[in-house]
Formats: structure tokens, sequence, C-alpha cells
């Protein structure tokens, strides 16, 4: 690359364009933050859609570069499906600047980079729960997996990880070395430091109660929604508060629905489908707990969240929860549902619910931000291209 021309880096920023939550809040948030850190950087932005017209996510994505930056948008010509078939199923060698043009290095946020000719690809891999609990991952795409990513993960110039937890994962489940990794965390908005409860109207349009605890994130196994039922039914006359369920509803939800039966048919548990991101830190400032015992994460954005807001939280014993929790989170034992019911009696307590105890929390959420973790992709980016750079 000659010395005298821009540095080009081009993201697969399908996750960013196509995906609400998890991964595509990630990507939304890391790709901007790290062109703020490489203002003499263009970006080329590649997407596959996954539906015709226009990406659902694209203009919140481009909105949060910053101004004047220089962005460039490149739409595959074939669906996110199929490119991934091409791709990653088929093994088809078509490098990605055959859409984008040049690119000095190749980036994807989300576990699979497309082939690149003659550039360093950089993937984030943001948990290994398709090894570590098989059983709480879809067949397909459990298969899909175990095949694509330890072959990512072995052709990548750098791999990403979220958390300390996951790059340990990568390290004993795929033998990465140690130095082959990066750590770039999941960060948090000031809107969450600065949330109030949801005025009256968004709570009733919602048909959230005055009072609730919360669970958010897709209801599927892996969120472990049958150990916080049970652990609810534990509660039964102990506890008036109900809990409130936001999430779209994921892969085999039929059982976990079907055992929320006489929870919600007794006004102790609601389900809450969609929830617009301009209402989520009020959400969870009106929460009188937040509850997140899942099975496993690679990080767990809404506990960040939920401690940002200054709510006492409650968490499994998972890993990347504790990591991210540090000593200001409420762990109990996933599989343990009453283990859990104390856990969340305790969240409830006066001391908890205390302003030191809420400054604890915030404290603990400053350690994340979407700024120092694009501080640490740019600093990676530059490394790379810089390396690449002196071997031409």
């Amino acid at each position: 690359m000659p010395r005298s021309a821009r540095r080009r880096v081009v993201i697969d920023a399908s996750a960013a364009f196509n995906q609400g939550a998890g991964i595509g809040r990630y990507a939304r948030n890391v790709i901007p933050a790290a062109a703020l850190a490489l203002p003499n950087t263009a970006f080329g932005l590649f997407y596959a859609p996954v539906r015709p017209g226009p990406a659902p996510f694209r203009a919140d994505a481009l909105a949060r570069f910053p101004q004047d930056h220089p962005v460039t948008i490149h739409r595959a010509p074939m669906s996110r499906r199929r490119a991934d078939q091409l791709w990653f199923r088929a093994g088809v060698p078509f490098p990605l600047q055959a859409f984008t043009g040049r690119a000095d290095v190749i980036y994807s946020p989300d576990f699979t980079a497309p082939p690149a000719w003659r550039v360093p690809r950089l993937v984030t891999v943001h948990d290994l729960a398709f090894l570590i609990f098989p059983e709480h991952t879809p067949s397909r795409l459990r298969s899909y997996l175990e095949r694509i990513v330890p072959r990512q993960v072995a052709t990548a110039h750098r791999v990403i990880v979220v958390s300390e937890t996951t790059k340990s994962d990568l390290i004993e489940r795929l033998g990465i070395r140690q130095e082959q990794i990066v750590v770039v965390p999941n960060g948090v908005e000031e809107r969450f430091f600065a949330a109030t409860p949801l005025p009256v109207g968004d709570r009733e349009s919602l048909n959230l109660p005055e009072e609730y605890l919360l669970t958010v994130g897709t209801v599927e196994p892996r969120k472990n929604h049958l150990t916080l039922f049970a652990a609810m039914r534990l509660l039964s006359g102990r506890l008036d508060v109900p809990l409130v369920v936001a999430g779209r509803r994921g892969w085999d939800v039929g059982p976990i629905v079907e055992a929320s039966e006489d929870l919600v048919r007794g006004g102790r548990v609601r389900f809450v489908d969609y929830i617009p991101d301009a209402l989520l830190p009020g959400l969870y400032a009106g929460a009188t707990a937040v509850v997140y015992p899942s099975w496993y994460e690679g990080f767990g954005l809404p506990v960040l969240e939920a401690l940002a807001a200054g709510v006492p939280t409650v968490t499994s014993d998972a890993p990347a929860l504790v990591e991210v929790g540090g000593e200001v989170t409420i762990v109990s034992s996933a599989g343990r549902a009453d283990d859990l019911a104390v856990a969340i009696e305790r969240a409830l307590t006066s001391m908890e619910r205390s302003a030191p105890r809420r400054e604890e929390r915030q404290r603990q959420a400053r350690r994340y931000s979407w700024e120092a973790a694009g501080g640490r992709l740019a600093s990676l980016i530059r490394e790379v291209t810089g390396a690449a750079e002196r071997s031409v």
C-alpha cells in the first residue's frame, strides 16, 4: 500500500444493517467508534440483505458514523442466505473485493469474514455456545457453526472476542494461540446512565405494570426462562411484583411458553415481544430488578445496560456474566430455582436499592464504553494494515 494512499477498511456490515439486537447492536456501535478513532481511514460497508427493500437498520447504522467520514455502501447482488451458502457452506473463494473494490483489511463482527484477496481478515467470535452448551443451540445452526467457526478462526489474521471468558474458551476449545486473540468488548451508551422510568403513556402502550421485574433477551432455551419461572412459583405469596419477559420469540419456544401459562393467567408473568430501541433505557430504569439467569453467554449486554441504569441485577453464575458484573451483581446458580428465588428477594431489599449501591453498579458499567471498544478495534486495524504495508 503506497504511503500516500488513504487506508481503506472493508467491513461485512450485514449484521449492523440487518439485525436488531445482540450482534447487530455490537456492530452498529463498535464500527462507527473505530471510525472515530481512524479519521484518515475510508470505510467500505458491504452487506447482503435478508429480504428485498431497504435494510431495516441501515439508517441507524450510518447515522452513528462521524459526520463527513468517508463511507461507501456496497449492497450484495444476492441475499444473506445465498452469500452464506456460496462462501461458507460451498467454500467458493470469490473475494469480497470483487464487490467492494480495494481493501487493506477486511473485518466481520459476526463470526464469519468473507474470502479476501491478499489482505488480512479479522473476525469477531462472540461465544462458543454451540460447543459448550450444544443442547441449547438449534441443531442445524450448531452443525453449521461447528464446521465454519473453527475454519474461520484458524485462517483469520486476528480473532476478536468480546470478553476474557470467550478468549479462554477459544484457547481451550479451539486451540487458538493467545497472541492471536484481541478482546474488543461490548460497551454501553450514555443514554442508559441517564435513563428514567418510562412515562405512563409509554408504559401503558407496552402493557407494563407500574412495578415489575425484568428479563431481556430472545425467548429460547439458553436464556433459562424455565428456571426463572420456577423461581417465580417459589416466590408466590412472598413477592407480588410480576415478571416482564421482553424479547422476540426464538427457537424451541413452545415448552417455554407452555411452562409460563399458569403464571401468565395469574398475572405473575407478562410477555412483551418488541421494545422500540428508544424505550429500552426507560424499560430498564423502571424495573424493580433485572434478572438474567442465562446458562451461557459470551458477554451479556443486558447485564451491562441494567447496571448502567443503576438497577439491582441478578445473574446466573455463567463466567462471562460474572466477568461483566464484577462484584455488584447478585449471582445465583443457573440450575437452581431456589437459589435464584433467594437472589431475587435480595435484589429487592432496601440495601440493594440504596443510592450507594446504585452508584457502585454504574461505576462498574463505566468500565465498558463503545469509545474504548472502538479504540481497541482501531488499534488492531492500524497494527495489521501497517504490517501488511511493510510486507509489500
